[in-house]
């Protein structure tokens, strides 16, 4: 059991930091903007949560629970519910929500409708049954060989007895009371001394066939494994052993951390109403900021991005997380003069245009 809560408690982690690190970019009019909203989603939801705690409950619910985590809106206040049950199951109006416990006991008596709740669930199929239904075997064969291991290699002993007190009533109830506990005394302490009468020894059996741990490790290497596929999370990261970080990465956001941030995205979006959404005011989880970023190896590509009018000055310092200037040139984007459409240099040179020499790096603001 101990192994599968640790296996587990270290796929969740690691998603749910991933997405504590995630910026819950909020949309007004198709313009980012950071009000109210992004407040409670980025700094702080309620007044005993910043939001790495929040989004940490959030995502373990995700995970483990089959319930999903239910998030209720009280006086502008986000607060995670620790339990809820469903009133009413209505597929056309949408479920109505009862016995909301909040964190500390607290019991909500409002029913809640449908489009009161944010409702973060992963698919309906939940992963964490899946995974105490495979465990269940690996749980037997994990205890099979702790208990071979155990059995082969813990230390026994003989405690030989004279014939004359084999069937002596007197020395069997000494034997129970007093002697068997100086025997487990001597056995479990480092320093010890056994006394031994006239006509007993007490012999340490030397002559056993030993086994090695491998068999437990080979088994917990495979509960790793198995929730590791579970949950789409790279071996590597579940091991620590981690060779190629990039490659590792980029699979561990795509397959495990993407999906999750999609759901919390959607999600946010639909209690929002299709309204606000079709008019640009809507919400997005930028997944974006999860790798380090060392912005000394990051220069080459910097300057890629703004010569080549992706990104202003600003847009690209608040992406590294700078303090944007502020400056007029600085929210304008810039080219450079050798990038350019097909057609425009290829009538530039019939008509006798001016040719750029390769490599020239003018840059010009557009």
């Amino acid at each position: 059991m101990y192994y599968k809560e640790l296996a587990l408690y270290t796929a969740s982690s690691l998603i749910e930091n991933a997405i504590s690190k995630c910026e819950f970019k909020t949309y007004e009019n198709g313009e980012t903007v950071k009000k109210e909203d992004y407040y409670l989603l980025n700094v702080s939801p309620n007044e005993n949560e910043n939001s790495s705690v929040f989004w940490h409950k959030v995502v373990r619910k995700m995970i483990r629970s089959p319930e999903g985590a239910l998030v209720v809106e009280i006086r502008g206040k986000l607060h995670v519910a620790e339990s809820y049950s469903v009133k009413e199951v209505r597929p056309i109006k949408g479920n109505l929500y009862e016995g909301i416990v909040l964190e500390g006991g607290l019991q909500l008596k409002k029913i809640f409708l449908s489009k009161e709740v944010f409702l973060f669930r992963l698919e309906d199929e939940n992963v964490r049954l899946l995974i105490d239904g495979m465990y269940q075997e690996h749980g037997r064969l994990l205890r099979s060989a702790a208990r071979t291991f155990r059995d082969t290699n813990g230390r026994k002993f003989k405690f030989k007895v004279g014939g004359m007190k084999q069937g002596n009533e007197e020395f069997n109830r000494e034997f129970q009371d007093i002697i068997s506990k100086e025997i487990k005394s001597y056995m479990e302490n480092e320093y010890a001394t056994y006394v031994e009468y006239d006509g007993e020894e007490l012999e340490e059996q030397t002559e056993r066939q030993r086994t090695s741990s491998d068999d437990v490790i080979k088994i917990r290497k495979d509960v790793f494994d198995m929730v590791g596929q579970a949950l789409k999370i790279p071996q590597a990261l579940m091991t620590g052993n981690v060779t190629s970080v990039k490659d590792v990465l980029d699979v561990f956001l795509t397959l495990a951390v993407d999906p999750i941030a999609d759901a919390i995205t959607e999600t946010l979006n639909k209690r929002a109403t299709i309204w606000n959404y079709i008019n640009g005011n809507y919400y997005r989880v930028d997944t974006g900021k999860i790798k380090h970023r060392d912005i000394f190896d990051l220069a080459p590509q910097i300057e890629k991005l703004i010569e080549s009018a992706m990104f202003d000055v600003d847009e690209l310092r608040e992406e590294l997380g700078r303090n944007e200037l502020n400056e007029e040139w600085s929210k304008r984007h810039w080219m450079t003069k050798n990038i350019a459409r097909v057609e425009d240099v290829a009538n530039g040179m019939l008509e006798g245009g001016e040719k750029h020499d390769e490599g020239t790096e003018n840059t010009v603001s557009v």
